[in-house]
């Protein structure tokens, strides 16, 4: 594997800079594919092992530079907006695929329109493999081992900090102006944000979160047998998915011309948390309610969630890579073992008592 690059495709953006030093890191060899040869070259000379590959943003175009690679990260966003070539030059190239998205439109795209294409070309695409949404994925098979069939998951995400990159910002106006769905009764059904809250011990501080189109009510019905699933938000301060103007907020960005502003608005500001705001605890809680009135939580505890991104996204590049027993489409969970995986990425998974 040293010997052999993985492609990642928006390496000079913030999340993208640190999966190069993660995988770097590792002694792997970086191919970093975009479309500023400048900000490439730069990235490239602060990296031995990283070769710059200036494209033009089509799939034909990066499907071209991902040959030869073991697999490909996207850290390309928004995704809704310009990852899509990126996933089709994967299944053009054979290249197993996974990316940063935490945009449930763009995961959804991905599970309808590639699974069969992907499967033909005999890769494994994971989509969502950052903090969102993986440890809410292997948490939800962790939670769900021995329980039988599901009534339902609730899935509670919770930081210390509120501080998030540019494309973290640029990407959540997209998800707040875009129409998302939750798995309720055993059918993806239209939400609102904010619809459904949940108040947990997230370790660090009992916080309360409010619903957001996740990625869990995509991914966790494909291993786990589940009726409803929800995903939630919680964020220090009055601000977030919680609070009562965040319905308000969703519905406002869905007026011509609002969301490109709040975009623009989004944009400016610092790239990325510093030290001190990335040290940060983050947590998921993980709760499960059988069908037979059973319940059962697990808690998921780390820091940074962008340094978990990034390690997230390097462990499972190099797993598909490797040759993961998967093809498709997959949840994290189809692609690895969660206990293991999120062992390896830095991040403990305990029981707790249900809420």
């Amino acid at each position: 594997m040293p010997d052999t690059p993985i492609a990642v495709v928006g390496a000079t953006g913030f999340t993208g800079k640190l999966t190069v030093a993660e995988l770097r890191s590792r002694g792997i060899r970086v191919r970093a594919v975009g479309r500023n040869a400048t900000k490439l070259d730069q990235l490239a000379s602060a990296h031995d092992g990283v070769d710059p590959c200036a494209v033009a943003w089509t799939a034909a175009a990066i499907a071209s530079a991902l040959q030869g690679c073991a697999a490909v990260i996207s850290c390309a966003g928004p995704f809704a907006e310009i990852g899509h070539p990126v996933a089709e030059a994967a299944v053009r190239a054979g290249v197993p695929y996974t990316d940063s998205t935490g945009e449930q439109v763009f995961i959804r795209w991905i599970f309808d329109e590639l699974d069969a294409p992907a499967r033909a070309a005999g890769i494994a695409m994971v989509p969502a493999s950052g903090f969102d949404y993986v440890p809410g994925d292997l948490g939800a098979a962790i939670v769900a081992e021995g329980m039988g069939p599901l009534e339902r998951i609730d899935v509670v995400y919770g930081t210390q900090s509120a501080a998030t990159s540019v494309g973290t910002r640029v990407s959540s106006v997209g998800v707040m102006a875009t129409p998302g769905v939750a798995m309720r009764d055993g059918a993806l059904r239209r939400m609102r944000i904010g619809e459904s809250k949940r108040s947990v011990d997230l370790g660090f501080a009992r916080m309360t979160g409010g619903a957001i189109p996740g990625g869990e009510p995509l991914q966790v019905p494909r291993h786990v047998d589940v009726r409803t699933v929800y995903t939630h938000l919680a964020l220090p301060g009055r601000t977030g998915p919680a609070s009562p103007g965040a319905g308000v907020l969703s519905a406002a960005l869905r007026i011509p011309g609002a969301a490109n502003l709040m975009k623009s608005l989004a944009s400016r500001g610092i790239e990325g948390p510093g030290e001190s705001s990335r040290a940060k605890r983050v947590a998921c809680h993980v709760q499960a309610v059988a069908r037979d009135g059973r319940r059962r939580a697990v808690l998921v505890e780390g820091s940074d969630a962008y340094g978990f991104t990034a390690r997230s996204l390097a462990e499972m590049a190099v797993r598909l890579g490797d040759g993961a027993d998967a093809t498709g489409a997959c949840a994290p969970a189809q692609a690895v073992n969660p206990r293991e995986f999120l062992s390896a990425t830095g991040y403990t998974v305990r029981e707790v008592e249900p809420e």
